[in-house]
Formats: C-alpha cells, structure tokens, sequence
C-alpha cells in the first residue's frame, strides 16, 4: 500500500529534509536515490512521468522526454531520448542532455536507471499500480523538484475527485453493477486483474471487474473464458492510431462466441481515448469520471451535479 501523505513526508524529512538537500529516497527497485540539490535539468522517461512533472509546476525544467511524450503540448518540442521501452532509451542523449534528475518507469527500465546511476546521474524508478499510488509519486517528485506545495495542491484536488466518484458508487448494489471486460490487449488476450490499476478503476467507477479474481496486474485469458463470464460492458483503449484493430461491436462479432455477449448484443463496447486510461498521471482521473458516466449515465450525472461539480 502507498505512504499517506503525513508518512510521504516523514519518509523524505528523515532521509534529507523536505526544507533542505540533498534529498533521498528509495525508489520502486529497492534502490537509494540522492537528489543533490534542486534539479535544474530533468528527463522523463514515461509519457505519465512527463504529464506529472508539467502538472506539479516542474515542467520548465523537463530538458528531455520520450517520443511518446506528447501532452502536455509543451513536451511535444522537447529533444527525444527515444522510445518506451528500455531497448529504445538512448543513454548517449541523455547524458548529453546533463540531467540532474531522471525519472524512469519500473523494472523495464532496470538497467537504464542503474547505469545511470553508475555514471553519477540520479534515476528514479517509479511504480504505479492505484490511485494511492499516483498521489504518492505526485507528492514524492514534488518533493525531489522542490515543487511540494504546488504538488500538494494538485493532489488533493484530483484526491477530492476521487473521493467523490467513489462516494457516488459505494451505495449501487452489486446487482446494478455492470460485468466489465477491459481488453488490454488483443493477441494474446490480456485484461485488468484484481492488481492493476484498470481494475481499482473498474471498482471505483461502480463496475465489476470481470476478471478480478486473478492476481496478476494484466493476466492472459483464453477467449473462452471471456464468453464463459458475459460481460455487460466492453472497454479499450482506443489504439486504432496506432494500427490496432478497433474496439467495436462489430469487430468483436466475428471472434467464435462473442456475438452472444451481452455487452456486443447492447453495443456496450466503447473504445476509450487511449492516453488517459494507459498513463498513469493525473489525467487518469479523467478516467474514472469518464468510466462512472459510461456504467451509469445519467444516475451519475445526477449525483455529481449534487456534488456542485
């Protein structure tokens, strides 16, 4: 479970002190971070690492990101220091770029983080897997930028979001809440596990998640076992950008059984804008909000216009 924000701040107060550097922290390998004074020269090396830093105010020091990188529209124009994944990452243009701050993605990112380190250069591995999880990163690299107390503000604001969606769908009975099929991935098939931040979404948004009964974040399932379960709702990322079959109805009549689904036979099959759903940033809250309107319509319109948003 992530820090609260009181023991966030115990954490790094005994390791450095929130008020003066340098800064240390262990990241999400296990590893001691030392962050000298405040960073001048930050690279991320995950599209929501990138969304995270522009939100908490460190944005205009972010000198490098990825080619993925592209929201805010200011990161569009930063220099590129390759793709996504680690085999991608072009250490060259990152040191070139004389980073004082690097913050990366999780155990695909291993070897570039700990190279990293061994030239000198201070590489956060970071992990999220729910909600808990982001605001606690915010906070943690509001810290390490020295950007605490607009990071704090950013997170309770998107906190109170949370709460409300969540206050919203506690009361629905289990009956009123729809089955829900997340399609990670098509081939194989992959989805949302009980682990996974989809699936905390899924919960939240007043769904059930089809297939929280598996541990692993994103699982692979046989098609079988989708028809088996007859989801009432379908839902992607919409990757049809990026030559991916689309996420429709339509498409999923074809696949042997699941012409008789419940969500196919309602058109309950809804592509979402991908970047949202697969970034774990703030615009993930965006989200859940968006997932509450589609599961319950105007019964959440209702509620959140009672909620005076």
């Amino acid at each position: 479970m992530a820090a609260s924000p009181a023991a966030e701040r115990a954490t790094v107060a005994a390791e450095g002190g929130l008020e003066g550097w340098p800064r240390r922290v262990e990241d999400a390998l296990g590893r001691r971070v030392e962050v000298a004074s405040r960073p001048a020269r930050i690279v991320s090396l995950t599209p929501g690492n990138t969304e995270i830093l522009f939100a908490i105010g460190a944005g205009g020091r972010v000198v490098g990101v990825t080619a993925w990188c592209n929201a805010p529209e200011a990161a569009r124009a930063l220099p590129k220091v390759g793709g996504f994944a680690a085999t991608t990452v072009n250490l060259e243009a990152i040191v070139a770029l004389r980073p004082d701050l690097v913050v990366a993605g999780d155990e695909a990112h291993r070897l570039v983080v700990e190279t990293l380190g061994g030239l000198g250069v201070p590489a956060l591995a970071v992990k999220v897997r729910s909600f808990a999880d982001l605001f606690a990163l915010m906070r943690r690299l509001g810290t390490l930028t020295g950007e605490s107390e607009p990071a704090e503000r950013v997170v309770q604001g998107l906190e109170r979001r949370v709460a409300a969606v969540a206050a919203r769908t506690a009361a629905i009975p289990a009956e009123r809440r729809p089955r829900v099929y997340w399609e990670v991935f098509d081939a194989p098939l992959m989805t949302a596990g009980r682990a996974s931040m989809l699936g905390q979404l899924i919960e939240l948004a007043g769904g059930r998640n089809l297939f929280a009964d598996l541990r692993e974040e994103y699982p692979q399932i046989g098609a079988e076992a989708v028809v088996a379960r007859d989801p009432e709702v379908i839902l992607g990322a919409d990757m049809a950008s990026t030559g991916a079959g689309a996420l429709t109805a339509a498409g999923l009549r074809a696949r042997p059984g699941w012409a008789g689904l419940a969500a196919v036979r309602s058109g309950r099959v809804i592509a979402l804008p991908a970047d949202p759903v697969s970034r774990p940033g703030p615009r993930l809250v965006d989200a859940l909000e968006q997932v509450e309107a589609l599961l319950h319509g105007a019964e959440a319109s209702r509620r959140s216009a009672e909620d005076g948003r």
